[in-house]
């Protein structure tokens, strides 16, 4: 199935033995989930196919086929769906497809809509661990987690000639702060930057030696920094 902006890149496998096989694939959301299988039938005159297993029953309409294409038709809650399907030769999600429609819609200014900011951190008694300005052994500052007048702490990073950077979802679990993190650039040269809304899952880990292990996460895989507290 030719992407959704959700990412759902879902591959049917019809069999000539009336199975079909979906496997659930995400391009958004990378992983393995299980293979859900049905009965179809598609009927006389080619124009629906008929689907349904133990937990579901519908008909998709058939809008268009050829040897490469097809597209199909589902009616739901007063909404009409439509999928489009290339033919492959194996079950693989088009997930280039969507990365490059993702690439299109990254190149353009900030909006507010495409992340919120809301940095404040949540109190608790050992906050002063967190507070100050992290930085790597060269100098350059990560993050910063400072009061405002009201004595409330919240996740900044001063501009640099190129990046800004926004944060929101702050929480604790355990000893850890966990939060979003947001890059983007408001120079139009740099749109077609990969750190142009770019987003990540970020943690910050207080240290026994007075360090912050600072790690954040590129798809599915975790890179960790060993950040010390740096003054003005």
């Amino acid at each position: 199935m030719v992407p959704l902006r959700n990412g759902i890149a879902n591959v049917v496998e019809y069999r000539a033995d009336g199975k079909a096989l979906l496997h659930p694939f995400n391009c958004a959301e990378p992983g393995q989930p299980e293979v859900e299988q049905s009965d179809y039938h598609v009927a006389d005159d080619g124009q629906t196919i008929h689907v349904s297993s133990a937990l579901d029953e519908f008909d998709l309409k058939v809008l268009e086929f050829n040897r490469r294409t097809m597209r199909l038709g589902l009616h739901v809650a007063g909404s009409d769906l439509t999928f489009a399907y290339l033919k492959v030769e194996k079950a693989a999600p088009l997930c280039a497809l969507y990365q490059m429609e993702n690439l299109q819609a990254k190149a353009t200014p900030y909006q507010q809509s495409d992340f919120v900011p809301a940095p404040r951190v949540p109190a608790r008694p050992d906050l002063d661990r967190f507070l100050g300005k992290w930085a790597i052994d060269t100098g350059q500052v990560q993050i910063e987690i400072r009061r405002d007048d009201d004595g409330e702490a919240f996740l900044y990073q001063a501009n640099s000639e190129n990046w800004r950077h926004l944060y929101n979802a702050v929480h604790w679990v355990g000893d850890e702060l966990h939060y979003q993190s947001y890059a983007y650039s408001e120079k139009e040269s740099l749109y077609r930057h990969p750190y142009h809304k770019s987003q990540h899952a970020t943690i910050m880990q207080a240290q026994p030696d007075g360090l912050m292990k600072h790690s954040f996460f590129i798809g599915e895989t975790r890179h960790d920094l060993v950040l010390k507290r740096v003054s003005d």
